[in-house]
């Protein structure tokens, strides 16, 4: 668990978690503590800031893939912020992208978007 952190911060009242290191087997849990933090409030839009993400294993699309189908029960969405090509890549590939999921590049392009 070397280096891997997740904080919530709120922006224009969305939360945003910012995850650092690696998402995998022994990170997850915290992961989805964070998650459930922010959807037990009621928040229906997610914003997942990946951009200091270094790697994510299937056990952390998992995670990510079980929180889109959640917030899609409560009409909303999962937005990723990565502009990192192999992080992008893997979401591409895995077919979460066809799920409840967003990518964009920067933060200021989700904000936009939900404005």
């Amino acid at each position: 668990m070397i280096g891997f952190s997740v904080e919530i911060e709120e922006k224009e009242n969305y939360p945003i978690l910012y995850v650092k290191g690696e998402i995998d087997i022994y990170t997850c849990p915290a992961l989805q503590e964070k998650i459930k933090e922010i959807i037990d409030t009621g928040q229906s839009q997610l914003i997942l800031d990946l951009d200091d993400l270094q790697y994510i294993d299937s056990t952390g699309l998992g995670t990510i893939a079980h929180t889109a189908q959640s917030i899609k029960e409560k009409n909303g969405q999962v937005h990723v912020i990565c502009n990192k090509p192999q992080i992008k890549k893997i979401f591409k590939v895995s077919g979460l992208e066809k799920r409840n999921i967003t990518i964009y590049d920067t933060q200021t392009a989700v904000l936009e978007h939900l404005a």
